[in-house]
This record gives C-alpha cells, sequence and structure tokens, in this order.
C-alpha cells in the first residue's frame, strides 16, 4: 500500500477502481474530491498497473498540523477496493493514525470501525405503484395535497437558484457554510452536468421557485445530494412533490435513490415515510494529538 499526494495519482486509474468497486460511490471520485476539498492525499494498492483499493484523505492545516476532517457535502469516504477486505481496512487505519495525529472523517457503508451514522436507502426496483404502497399515510395525504396545490416540477432547474434558496430559509440559520463552501458546491454541480452526473429539480408554483434538489447520479445509485425549500413550498408539500416525482421517474430501474441522512430525527422519519430503510456508513474519531493542542481540538 502507497501513499499519495494528490498530484501523484493517476485519475483515469483512480475513477476506474471507483467505478469497478462494489461499494464505489461518486463521492470518491477524483473531480468531487478536487471541487469540495482543499486538499487531499490517498492510500492505494496497486498491482500491475490498476489500482485495486483506494483510500482519500481529506486534510487541513492548523497551528502547524495536518489534520484529517470531513468535506461538507461528502458524506461518505474510506476504502473503495475491487475486493474489500477487512485486512485491508486495518492496514489502511494503521497507516492512518502513523500520518495524522487527529482524524475525522465518514467512512463508507462498508467500513467496520467507527460509530454508526444514519443513513436512508430507498430500492427503485418495483413499479411505482408497489413503491409509493410503502409510502406513509402521512406521506400520502402531503402527496395529495401538494398535487392539488398546482405545483410544477421543473427539470433541469438552476442550483444556483436551488442553493439561493436554500440560504434565503433554512440556511441563514446555518453558519458552518461559509460563502466558498456554496461556491464549491456550485462548481461541482457544473462540472456535474457536463458529465451528465447531475439531476437538477425545481417545484414551482405560478411560475415561482419554491422549492429544489440537486441529485447526482453514479453507478446504481442516485444521490439526494442538497435541497432548498421556502415557507410556501413546506405550506404546499413541495418537497413531498420532488421526491415522489423522482421515484416515479426512476420506478423500476434498480437504482437506489440515497437520502444521505440523517441523524436528525425529523428528517430520518421524513425519508422512512417514503418506505426506505437503513444502510449506514461509520465516523471515525482519532485523537492522539500532543496534551496541549488536544484541549483545542476536541
Amino acid at each position: 500500500m502507497e501513499f499519495l499526494k494528490r498530484h501523484q495519482i493517476e485519475d483515469e486509474k483512480w475513477n476506474q477502481c471507483i467505478l469497478q468497486s462494489p461499494n464505489g460511490l461518486i463521492y470518491g471520485l477524483t473531480w468531487f474530491l478536487d471541487e469540495l476539498t482543499s486538499n487531499w492525499c490517498a492510500f492505494v494498492i496497486e498491482k500491475e498497473d490498476v489500482y485495486e483499493a483506494v483510500f482519500p484523505v481529506p486534510y487541513k492545516r492548523k497551528f502547524g498540523v495536518k489534520y484529517v476532517c470531513p468535506p461538507f457535502f461528502i458524506q461518505q469516504l474510506g476504502l473503495f477496493s475491487l475486493d474489500y477486505s477487512i485486512a485491508n481496512e486495518n492496514k489502511v487505519m494503521s497507516l492512518l493514525k502513523q500520518k495524522f495525529k487527529f482524524i475525522e472523517l465518514n467512512l463508507n457503508y462498508k467500513a467496520e470501525r467507527g460509530e454508526i451514522r444514519k443513513n436512508l436507502v430507498l430500492r427503485l426496483n418495483m413499479a411505482y405503484t408497489d413503491i409509493k404502497n410503502l409510502f406513509s399515510t402521512n406521506h400520502i395525504r402531503n402527496l395529495k395535497k401538494s398535487e392539488k396545490s398546482g405545483l410544477k416540477i421543473i427539470k433541469n432547474s438552476s442550483p444556483e437558484n436551488i442553493i439561493s434558496l436554500f440560504r434565503s430559509d433554512r440556511g441563514s440559520n446555518i453558519k458552518t457554510y461559509s460563502n466558498l463552501d456554496y461556491q464549491n458546491l456550485l462548481n461541482l454541480c457544473a462540472i456535474a452536468s457536463s458529465k451528465n452526473t447531475l439531476i437538477s429539480l425545481g417545484v414551482e408554483q405560478d411560475s415561482v421557485l419554491i422549492c429544489g434538489g440537486v441529485f447526482m447520479k453514479f453507478k446504481n445509485r442516485i444521490i439526494f445530494l442538497f435541497s432548498g425549500n421556502s415557507n410556501v413550498g413546506k405550506d404546499k408539500g413541495a418537497l413531498f412533490f420532488l421526491l415522489n416525482t423522482v421515484i416515479k421517474m426512476y420506478a423500476n430501474s434498480g437504482y437506489i435513490l440515497d437520502f444521505e441522512g440523517s441523524q436528525n430525527e425529523g428528517l430520518s422519519r421524513f425519508y422512512k415515510g417514503f418506505g426506505a430503510y437503513e444502510e449506514n456508513y461509520r465516523f471515525l474519531k482519532i485523537n492522539n494529538l500532543p496534551k496541549v493542542l488536544k484541549r483545542i481540538k476536541k
């Protein structure tokens, strides 16, 4: 297993490994990481000119110390491998602890180390009517309400407008995202669109955007990456309408709709109301900093 800096990584080999890995996720692709992380390096197993396993490591610097931290809008990283093995996971964890004294990292659903974090997914391997039978009574009621409100789905809705909708509503109380984080997300959407992996849907009422969602499609998975909703959208059940539309569009396709969470019980209930089930991932935290720094970075 080699440790490689970003400039040493061969993108084509890396992305082929992610593509061919049974647990490969779009978060692990080089262009996805490049847009959302300031720095990243990796552990790589290469045999016969093929990357057989990769483990991306996003990191930052503080007080002259490099530390690992999960980037915004990237839910799961960890080990992606053509043949996942616990032995390789153990090996990379040992090397990771040697390289970095402070580690906070989300690992993917194959990982066996770390604290369990809730994620909810829905298999779209049935006809829409069969999937709809899994919906909760509350969701059916809200869907009927939304369908009577004259809502309209807009395909290829502007990600910038969806981000603005979020920032003017829920995002106004969230101080963790900086202007740069939003710009990184917008840049990511532009690149994803050029690679035909972006699904960007808006919900309008009377030609006014009241809700919208950004989804990423890769392999057999559609990830609900980001959304914006207005007070009008909440009142009209626009998010129910939006997600039901995606389910209807991809029913019987074999795709997995990945809701990306959530630890929040209210959101968890909301996603479960569509018939989603848990496919959890792991959160790894290791603090081996010197005592003087350990108190600063808890």
